[in-house]
């Protein structure tokens, strides 16, 4: 079928029809003239409404902003990460504070030994529960295991785990394992990957 605007409708064909057939009778020659203003100003007749502005269109403004600035996180008295921001901002209403560049961790083990070093593209930190949430280009080096890399992943603060359900990719010095889902502590010592397992062996490098 034809949509409105498949119909096009002349007006001096409908006045010209009504003419014939109206005998020239007034009261007719009304309705003519009506359905040719009608043809003629469609639009005219239609009220126009404002705009109605989106509800939540603009996002609260942060309470504070800085660059280049080092934030550490500690937990029992034990410093467990520093995260260098190259920029950040702090929202109090929801006590959470949001990195946009330049992402750059480090996890310490107890002994205070670097234990691994994160970086990603965007990161969130919560202020209440001190967890560490990141996305965008996520890679962890871990000192001993060797690089981890996914789209998102979670540091548990008080657990001490790094956490995930996307996909992952762990390379090490012979080998390579991908899969669906990841948790392991920040030094990737007895890690699991819960869906999806492949891996393969790295071939061993001839001496020159």
């Amino acid at each position: 079928m034809p949509t409105t605007h498949d119909l096009h409708v002349s007006p001096r064909l409908i006045l010209h029809a009504f003419k014939r057939h109206a005998r020239y009778r007034p009261w007719r020659l009304a309705v003519a003239f009506g359905l040719f203003a009608a043809v003629l100003f469609p639009a005219a007749c239609q009220p126009v409404d404002p705009p109605v502005p989106e509800e939540g269109a603009q996002d609260a403004l942060p309470d504070q902003e800085a660059w280049n600035t080092t934030i550490y996180l500690s937990q029992d008295g034990r410093q467990e990460a520093t995260i260098r921001a190259g920029h950040r901002f702090y929202f109090s209403e929801t006590n959470v504070t949001v990195i946009d560049e330049g992402i750059h961790v480090e996890f310490f083990e107890e002994d205070g030994s670097l234990a691994s070093t994160l970086e990603a593209e965007w990161g969130e930190i919560d202020g209440q529960t001190h967890n560490l949430r990141v996305r965008g280009g996520v890679t962890v080096h871990s000192t001993e295991r060797g690089t981890l890399e996914t789209d998102s992943l979670t540091w548990l603060n008080a657990a001490n785990l790094i956490v995930t359900d996307a996909a992952v990719r762990l390379t090490g010095d012979t080998d390579v394992i991908a899969g669906d889902g990841f948790e392991a502590d920040p030094g990737m010592r007895g890690y699991i990957i819960r869906r999806n397992i492949k891996g393969r062996f790295l071939p061993d490098e001839q001496p020159q």
